[in-house]
C-alpha cells in the first residue's frame, strides 16, 4: 500500500493532475474541515454552552496562530526542503486537537483545540500548495493555474462527499460529537500518507531562501495582500453566519446546514474550472473583482431571506463568487513571492489571518449592536473597500 501511495507523488507515474499525493492529502484535509467546519460555532454555542460572543475570539486566536505557523513552516521549508517534516506535523495537531474534543467536550478542551491544535493544522493547506509549487518547479509538471484549480476542486469535491454524507446523517445537536472523531480520522490518514515519504527533501530548497522577507514583503505587495484579505473576509463572515440563517432566521434544520455547503461545494467544483480559464486569458485582479461582486450581492440577499427554500434557490450564485474566492487568489498571492513556494504559499495563511480578523471584528460589531443580517451587510462593505484598493493597487 505504501509503495502505491509513494508512486502518487511522482510526476513520471501514470498519476495526472488529479491523481497525485497532493490532491489525496488535499482530499482527506477537505473531509476533515468539513465535518467541522460548518458546525464548528453552533457546536460551541448549543452543545458546549459557548457563549455567542466569544466565538468571535475563537477566530482571532485561530488566526494568529494560523499566520505565525505558516510563515515559520514556510520559512523553514524553503530553506530546508522540509514541507513533509511540516506536513506530519500538522497532521498529529489535527489528531489531537480533534480526539481531544471528542473525549472531554468542554469550554477548556474547545478552546484548546480551536485556538491552538487545529490551526497548526489548518497551516497544512499551504504546505500542501507550497509543497505542490516546490515540485512544480523541481519537476516541471503542470501550469500552477491548473494545478491549484485541481486542487482546489479537490478540496470542493472533499467538501460535497463529507457534507453529503453528514447531511444524510441528519445529526441532532447531541449527535454532533461524533464530527471531531471522524475529522480526527481523517487527519490520521494524512499521517499514515506522508510517514514513509522523506521528510527533507534538498532538491525542494529554495535558492532564494537567504533573501530578506523584505523582498516579497514590500508596499505594493502589502496592499495587494490587504485588499485580497479584505475582499475575502466575506467568506469567513458567511462560514460564521449562515448556520445561525439557516436554523435560527428561516426555521430550518441542523441537517439544512450541511446540505447547504454540500450544494455550494458541488457547485464550486464547476465553477473553479471556469474562473481559472477566465483567470488565463484576463487580468486575476479584474477576476477577482467580478466574483468578490457576485459573491457580496448573493450573500447580502441570503441575509434578507425569511424561507428556507429562498435560501437554497440562492445556492448557484453563491457557489460561483465563492468559487472565485475560494480559487483565483492562491495564484495571485503565489505570484507575489515567485521563486519561493514556502513563503509564498504561507502568504495564503497571512491572507487568511487578516481576512479571519476582519471578520471576527465584524462578526463582533454586527451581533453586539445589530443581528446576524446585519453582520453580512458590513462584511460585504468591507469586501468592497477590498476590491476598491486592490483596483487602484493592481492599476498602478
Amino acid at each position: 500500500m505504501f509503495n502505491i501511495l509513494k508512486s502518487l507523488g511522482r510526476s513520471d507515474s501514470s498519476a495526472s493532475l488529479f491523481f497525485n499525493k497532493q490532491v489525496f492529502a488535499i482530499l482527506l484535509f477537505a473531509s476533515a474541515n468539513a465535518a467541522v467546519n460548518p458546525y464548528k460555532n453552533i457546536f460551541g454555542v448549543d452543545v458546549i454552552g459557548l457563549p455567542e460572543i466569544y466565538y468571535s475570539l475563537v477566530i482571532l486566536f485561530s488566526g494568529v496562530i494560523i499566520t505565525f505557523f505558516s510563515i515559520y513552516f514556510g520559512m523553514k521549508s524553503d530553506k530546508e526542503g522540509s514541507f513533509v517534516k511540516f506536513i506530519v506535523l500538522c497532521s498529529i495537531c489535527g489528531i489531537l486537537g480533534n480526539i481531544t474534543v471528542y473525549v472531554w467536550p468542554n469550554t477548556l478542551t474547545y478552546f484548546l483545540a480551536n485556538c491552538l491544535l487545529l490551526p497548526v493544522f489548518c497551516v497544512l493547506n499551504s504546505l500542501i500548495f507550497g509543497y505542490a509549487a516546490a515540485k512544480r518547479n523541481v519537476e516541471g509538471s503542470a501550469s500552477a493555474h491548473h494545478e491549484n484549480a485541481a486542487l482546489r476542486s479537490t478540496y470542493s469535491m472533499g467538501y460535497v462527499l463529507t457534507l453529503g454524507m453528514i447531511g444524510m446523517l441528519a445529526l441532532q445537536k447531541e449527535e454532533l460529537i461524533f464530527i471531531w472523531l471522524f475529522s480526527g480520522i481523517m487527519c490520521c490518514l494524512i499521517f499514515t500518507l506522508y510517514l514513509k515519504e522523506n521528510f527533507v527533501n534538498e532538491s525542494y530548497q529554495s535558492e532564494l531562501s537567504s533573501e530578506p522577507v523584505s523582498k516579497v514583503f514590500h508596499r505594493k505587495n502589502i496592499l495587494k495582500l490587504v485588499s485580497v484579505s479584505l475582499v475575502t473576509n466575506m467568506l469567513f463572515t458567511l462560514d460564521a453566519t449562515v448556520p445561525f440563517i439557516i436554523v435560527n432566521q428561516v426555521k430550518g434544520e441542523y441537517s439544512d446546514i450541511g446540505i447547504f455547503e454540500a450544494c455550494i461545494a458541488v457547485f464550486e467544483v464547476f465553477f473553479i474550472f471556469y474562473w481559472s480559464k477566465t483567470a488565463q486569458r484576463k487580468k486575476t485582479s479584474g477576476v477577482i473583482i467580478t466574483g468578490a461582486f457576485i459573491f457580496s450581492v448573493s450573500t447580502m440577499l441570503l441575509s434578507v431571506t425569511q424561507d428556507i427554500i429562498h435560501v437554497y434557490l440562492l445556492i448557484p450564485m453563491i457557489a460561483l463568487g465563492a468559487a472565485c474566492l475560494i480559487s483565483i487568489p492562491i495564484g495571485f498571492l503565489q505570484s507575489l513571492a515567485e521563486g519561493r513556494p514556502g513563503i509564498g504559499s504561507s502568504l495564503l495563511s497571512i491572507s487568511f489571518f487578516i481576512s479571519s480578523s476582519v471578520s471576527s471584528i465584524v462578526y463582533f460589531i454586527g451581533n453586539y449592536f445589530f443581528d446576524i443580517g446585519k453582520t453580512i451587510f458590513i462584511s460585504s462593505a468591507v469586501g468592497l473597500l477590498g476590491l476598491l484598493i486592490l483596483y487602484l493597487a493592481d492599476r498602478r
